[in-house]
C-alpha cells in the first residue's frame, strides 16, 4: 500500500469524488491459526488449517465498505488465533490478536495503529462450511466476530487520515455488539477487566473520548506523516499530539482505550524520541509518565 495513494483514497471517500481507477476489495489480511495444545487431537489439525485458509479468503475476496479501492491501497490487518480448546460439537475456544498498520508518507515504514488480544473468543466451526456474514444478524460466531474487528480496522485507519473519519465503521462495531447481546465473549464482564469487544466499541464510540479521535489523526497524519521529510518537525507535531491528552487524563484517567493506545505505540514512541535533544527527551519523559505509567521504565531506552 502505498501511503500516497492510500491518503487520496480516504479522503476522496470522505469527500465522495469520483476517481477511475481498479476496484479491489478493501483488506489484505494475513490470518494464522495456532491448534498446538495438547488436548488438542493431531488428527483434528487439517481442520485449523482450512481454517485460516477460509477466513483469510473470506476477509479478503469480500467487499466491506462502499469505498472504490485499488489493489495497492489495501489495508493490513494480521489475526492470530490461538486455539485453546475444541470438542465434538465443533465448538471451539480461542483467543486473538489483532494488529493494524498503516504505511508512513515517504518511507517504507509501517505504523502499527492498534494492537489488541482478545481471550475470549467462542465459536462453532465446521470444515468447509460456507462463511457469511450480514449486518444486523449473527449468521455465524465467527464471523461475527471478523466482522467486529475488520469494522474496528476500517474506523482507526480512517480516524488516522481523516478527522473522526473513521465514526461509521467504529458505529458498525457497536451495532454487532449490540447485536450480539449477552453472548459470551462480547459481554462487559467479559475478557480481562475493561480489554474486552464490549468496551473497545463503547470506547470509540463514546463522545467523551472523543480526544482519542484526534489523537488518532494528529499523531499519524500531522506527525509521522511528517517525519521522514522533517524529524523535527514530525516528532514537535507528535508531540502536540501527546499533550492535548493531558486534559483527557485528568477527566478519564486510566481509561482502557488510553491503554490499548500506549501499549501499542510504546515502541515507536521510544525510537520517535532517541533521536530528540536532551531537553526535548526530558519534557516528553515527564509526559509520558503520567499518561502511560505502566510503561515508564520502557520509556527510559529514550535516553539510551
Amino acid at each position: 500500500m502505498v501511503l500516497r495513494i492510500t491518503h487520496t483514497l480516504l479522503f476522496s471517500a470522505l469527500l465522495a469524488l469520483s476517481i477511475p481507477k481498479v476496484q479491489a476489495q478493501e483488506f489484505l489480511a494475513s490470518v494464522q491459526v495456532n491448534a498446538a495444545k495438547e488436548n488438542i487431537a493431531q488428527s483434528d489439525k487439517q481442520v485449523f488449517q482450512t481454517l485460516q485458509t477460509e477466513v483469510q479468503q473470506f476477509i479478503n475476496n469480500r467487499r466491506w465498505t462502499e469505498v472504490q479501492v485499488a489493489p495497492n491501497e489495501r489495508i493490513r490487518i494480521s489475526l492470530f488465533f490461538n486455539i485453546e480448546s475444541t470438542n465434538e460439537r465443533n465448538e471451539m475456544k480461542s483467543s486473538l490478536q489483532v494488529q493494524i498498520t498503516r504505511p508512513v508518507y515517504g518511507s517504507m515504514y509501517t505504523s502499527t495503529l492498534l494492537s489488541f488480544t482478545d481471550e475470549d473468543c467462542y465459536f462453532t466451526y465446521r470444515e468447509f462450511d460456507p462463511l457469511d456474514y450480514q449486518e444486523n444478524q449473527n449468521l455465524n460466531d465467527l464471523t461475527s466476530l471478523i466482522a467486529f474487528y475488520l469494522n474496528i480496522a476500517l474506523g482507526v485507519e480512517f480516524d488516522s487520515y481523516g478527522e473522526n473519519a473513521g465514526k461509521p465503521y467504529f458505529a458498525k462495531a457497536q451495532n454487532i455488539v449490540n447485536t450480539m447481546g449477552t453472548t459470551i465473549g462480547w459481554m462487559q464482564t467479559d475478557g480481562k477487566g475493561m480489554r474486552n469487544r464490549f468496551y473497545l466499541a463503547e470506547s470509540f464510540n463514546n463522545p467523551r473520548f472523543a480526544p482519542i479521535h484526534e489523537l488518532y489523526y494528529s499523531y499519524h497524519r500531522e506527525g509521522m506523516d511528517q517525519f521522514h521529510e522533517d524529524p523535527v518537525a514530525g516528532r514537535a507535531a507528535i508531540s502536540e499530539s501527546l499533550k492535548a491528552l493531558e486534559d483527557f487524563n485528568r477527566s478519564v484517567p486510566n481509561s482502557m482505550i488510553q491503554k490499548v493506545f500506549f501499549q501499542t505505540k510504546w515502541p515507536e514512541i521510544v525510537e520517535i524520541y532517541k533521536g530528540a535533544n536532551p531537553a526535548e527527551q526530558a519534557s516528553i519523559l515527564k509526559l509520558l509518565s503520567s499518561l502511560d505509567p505502566s510503561n515508564t521504565q520502557r520509556y527510559e531506552k529514550i535516553r539510551s
